[in-house]
């Protein structure tokens, strides 16, 4: 008896065969699909729910418990599913992933440090005189595109009749030719986040954007966070290469959208500048992150660095340079830095505060002058992961919650489909509500129907004999106490690292003049909720900016100003980096800020 198995996904129709015992997420690896697996084969998120027939190891208690009724209609999870004879399995397809492409934007002067130039041919000269010595007009040229660039210059070139010639040129090396009007000189400013990428094509010449394209990270199906992946990368055989691999083809995939989009060859991109957080520049580099995972959690490298791409794998012009902006540290990456960059956050006179709220909650205070930065792990709970009913900012996930004075619950999906779970803005405004209407305890407990109007008092049900709130009868969308634990968890560790980082500039909440909130994430919230809850001070309410995407728009203002370089070091060197979890006072701050704000006042 043969102990391998055919497993055939569907709607593709893709089949692979695999041993017995295979878990059906290591098979869809096996196939190709990156099926999302927050937390990367432990059973534990509930996101890598699949529809499956035919011969698997029963459900185990986890997955029953994870699962529930919809185990009868055969739904499984993948990582829990072992094979054990023929399989066939549908993936949902009718998900639309959304996330926030642009963020507060600063102008700067178009200075790339790549230009085109016209090409005078020189005279011929002597017999024997090359194609080179006559077009090159004294610039050298990259050894990088070296093959590429003599392959042009004999297609375009050799006819003396052809029209006028341009070439592309940085630092005195010609990195490009063609015909004149037909040769673009095109950059890429790109965000890796630890979930989405987004990626912003700009035509260097003019300064304008070409195109914009987004779309999940394909790391997601190896972990949710950076620590799981980082695990990924260290448990697993070739698991740095094979995240590496991930994220190049996603890059990519981006860069074939924008190219159809735009119209323009993948060989006229000759920049790309990268800010992401340290973990991801690490797996775009298919360097190890391992380091960042154990004391003293030294990442490999954080200066900005300049690598050739093709290197890389990815698909631009031979010659094209790719730029990883700095981070800071370990926990504090170029994303931050990039986002200190768009905001002019380090030009203020008055203090202030940065924060990207997301897996980690970055956060950087200015106070007369001096810059000071930290990180505390909240993990991804506030993003709507690791929660019952927690979604991705996709099609029906619950993206605004409102209770009237009725005790209805108002809800707003996006796409305005029907409700199918919370997403992390979604699941911060309920808990907001749930405060302020007193459903929700200071300490985190469902308070007692009776004390209730009768609308939001039937909405307290049981659940495997465990409390729960009913968010819709629709979709079954369900607030559990263990949910609340998880955003208190989340925003206690937060908060604290706020709390402790204005102490250690000497800043009370009420001298902070501007609060800049950035990240995807952050785009979603409402300045209400999140001081409803507890994450930010009450006197933070009203001097709060969301200021979006800020890592890809500082990305941008570096691909379209190289002087920013110098700004750019002057940050790196100026912003001390305080490892706040490591104080002795850490721990009482975030016992402290683990309660939601008292109601004084009647809701």
């Amino acid at each position: 008896m043969s102990d391998r198995c055919e497993v055939v996904f569907f709607p593709e129709n893709r089949r692979v065969r695999v041993t017995t015992g295979t878990t059906l997420l290591e098979a869809a690896r096996k196939a190709g699909f990156h099926l999302e697996a927050q937390c990367n084969g432990a059973g534990t998120c509930g996101k890598c729910r699949v529809r499956a027939e035919g011969a698997l190891t029963p459900p185990d208690p986890e997955e029953l418990g994870n699962l529930g009724e919809a185990v009868e209609k055969g739904i499984r999870l993948a990582c829990r599913a072992g094979v054990c004879g023929p399989v066939r399995v549908e993936f949902e397809s009718d998900r639309t992933f959304t996330t926030v492409e642009k963020g507060e934007k600063r102008r700067v002067t178009l200075k790339p440090g790549i230009r085109i130039v016209a090409l005078a041919a020189a005279d011929a000269g002597e017999s024997g005189t090359s194609l080179w010595e006559r077009f090159s007009n004294g610039y050298g040229s990259d050894p990088a595109g070296a093959t590429a660039l003599l392959s042009s210059l004999a297609e375009t070139c050799a006819n003396p009749k052809a029209g006028p010639k341009v070439g592309v040129v940085r630092n005195g090396q010609l990195l490009g030719l063609g015909p004149e009007g037909e040769k673009r000189c095109l950059g890429i400013a790109l965000d890796i986040g630890t979930t989405s990428m987004v990626a912003e094509l700009v035509d260097l010449v003019t300064g304008d954007t070409v195109g914009v394209a987004s779309g999940l990270n394909p790391q997601v199906a190896y972990g949710g966070d950076v620590l799981t992946r980082i695990s990924y990368a260290d448990t697993e055989k070739d698991g740095t290469s094979r995240l590496h691999s991930r994220v190049i083809e996603g890059i990519n995939a981006l860069f074939a959208t924008l190219s159809r989009g735009a119209g323009v060859s993948l060989c006229d991109i000759y920049e790309m500048t990268v800010a992401a957080n340290t973990t991801m520049l690490h797996l775009l580099m298919n360097v190890s992150p391992v380091s960042m995972a154990m004391a003293p959690y030294d990442p490999v490298f954080i200066r900005q660095m300049a690598v050739h791409g093709q290197s890389m794998g990815i698909d631009m012009a031979p010659a094209g340079r790719v730029t990883l902006m700095p981070s800071a540290s370990a926990f504090v990456g170029s994303d931050i830095i990039s986002g200190l960059v768009a905001t002019e956050f380090c030009h203020l006179k008055t203090a202030a505060v940065f924060i990207d709220i997301g897996t980690n909650g970055e956060i950087v205070t200015l106070n007369r002058g001096i810059l000071m930065g930290s990180s505390s792990a909240a993990g991804p709970a506030l993003e709507g992961m690791n929660i019952s009913c927690g979604s991705r900012a996709e099609n029906g996930a619950i993206e605004r919650v409102a209770i009237l004075e009725s005790g209805e619950v108002a809800l707003k999906t996006v796409g305005d489909d029907c409700p199918r779970g919370l997403c992390g803005s979604g699941l911060i405004d309920l808990i907001a509500e749930l405060v302020r209407n007193r459903v929700l305890e200071p300490g985190g407990r469902f308070a007692k129907k009776e004390t209730l109007v009768p609308a939001l008092a039937q909405r307290l049900i049981r659940v495997e004999d465990k409390p729960a709130f009913l968010v819709s009868q629709e979709g079954q969308v369900i607030l559990t106490q263990k949910d609340i634990r998880q955003v208190q968890l989340a925003k206690g560790a937060i908060a604290a690292g706020i709390s402790l980082l204005l102490d250690e500039q000497g800043l009370t909440p009420e001298e902070v003049d501007t609060v800049f909130v950035a990240g995807a994430f952050g785009a979603h919230l409402s300045p209400e909720s999140l001081v409803g809850i507890g994450l930010l001070p009450e006197a933070f309410g009203d001097r709060i900016r969301f200021v979006g995407n800020t890592s890809k728009e500082g990305a941008r203002a570096l691909l379209v100003n190289r002087e920013l370089d110098q700004e750019i070091r002057a940050i790196c060197d100026r912003l001390t980096i305080r490892e706040l979890s490591s104080l002795p006072e850490f721990q009482d701050s975030f016992v402290r800020h683990l309660g939601f704000p008292k109601q004084t006042v009647p809701a």
